[in-house]
């Protein structure tokens, strides 16, 4: 297969699966910069299908170009974490953690003017993230959410607060790696508990089993 069959599967021939057979069959000679932008048209393309494919193959093929994007890029790739298909949405947390800075932020920009809707996903994308990277950066935001009067977005905000926290039953993760001591985790746990037994008696029954969780985390560390 020569450059311009590849191409012309991945813009007008191709199923899901000849897609996916000619990509991963190609040489890295033919997935050149052509067929970058292919998949980035592809990412906004109507079929669902496409756009899944488009992501899983930027982050799969290409994530050295993804580091180096520029503003209309990374605007793409950023719109793609609103997509309606869930599983495209969630590889876009992926190829965003991947572009690094300029994409962490963007998010932090478009928090801070987004709709809640945007802004509770947002939130779950800087938790998603590396937290090893401009943690304190990432806290602000959870901490904004926290204080937000949205239910669902101090939800989210507590969750991933206490899903990159070290006061749950786990042995490591990214901000136990980082050694960071700036890190106050007392006082996020003073912040979080009262919000937790908010949500505790919550009829939504998943706001109540998490929150249970982390009061129980929170306060067995507290007796020690």
């Amino acid at each position: 297969m020569n450059l311009e069959e590849l191409k012309d599967i991945l813009r007008n021939e191709g199923t899901f699966a000849t897609k996916t057979k000619a990509i991963s069959d190609s040489s890295l000679e033919l997935l050149n910069l052509e067929i970058f932008n292919i998949l980035f048209e592809l990412l906004e393309d109507d079929d669902s299908q496409n756009r899944f494919f488009a992501i899983f193959h930027l982050i799969d093929k290409f994530s050295d170009l993804l580091t180096n994007l520029d503003e209309s890029l990374v605007n793409k790739v950023y719109n793609a974490l609103f997509d309606e298909d869930s599983p495209v949405a969630d590889r876009a947390i992926w190829a965003l953690n991947i572009i690094g800075d300029r994409a962490l932020d963007k998010l932090i920009n478009e928090f801070h003017t987004g709709t809640i809707e945007n802004k509770i996903r947002i939130t779950y994308a800087i938790g998603r993230g590396n937290f090893s990277i401009r943690t304190l950066d990432r806290i602000e935001i959870l901490f904004n959410g926290l204080k937000s009067k949205d239910e669902e977005l101090r939800f989210t905000a507590m969750c991933e607060m206490m899903s990159n926290s070290p006061v749950g039953p786990w042995s490591e993760n990214e901000w136990n790696s980082t050694k960071d001591e700036n890190i106050d985790f007392e006082k996020i746990y003073d912040i979080v508990l009262p919000i937790a037994y908010s949500f505790s008696t919550s009829e939504n029954e998943s706001y109540k089993e998490f929150s249970i969780r982390y009061i129980d985390w929170i306060e067995k560390r507290k007796s020690l």
